[in-house]
C-alpha cells in the first residue's frame, strides 16, 4: 500500500529553510555556540520524524 502525502515534503522543506535562516537572522545576536546548536538539533529531529512518517507506508 502506497500512501502519498505531499504535505510532508513541504513540511520538510520548510523546516530545512528555517534551519538555514533562523540561526543567521533571529539567533545572530546569541554569542554562545549552543543557540544555533540547539535549534539545529531540534530541527534535525523534526526532519527525521517527518521522514519516518513519510516512509512508514512504503512497500517493495
Amino acid at each position: 500500500m502506497r500512501t502519498h502525502r505531499p504535505w510532508l515534503y513541504g513540511a520538510i522543506g520548510v523546516v530545512v529553510l528555517l534551519m538555514l535562516l533562523v540561526p543567521y537572522t533571529l539567533l545572530s545576536e546569541v554569542n554562545a555556540w549552543y543557540g544555533s546548536f540547539l535549534f539545529w538539533t531540534v530541527g534535525a529531529l523534526i526532519v527525521l520524524t517527518l521522514s519516518a512518517a513519510l516512509s512508514f507506508g512504503w512497500e517493495d
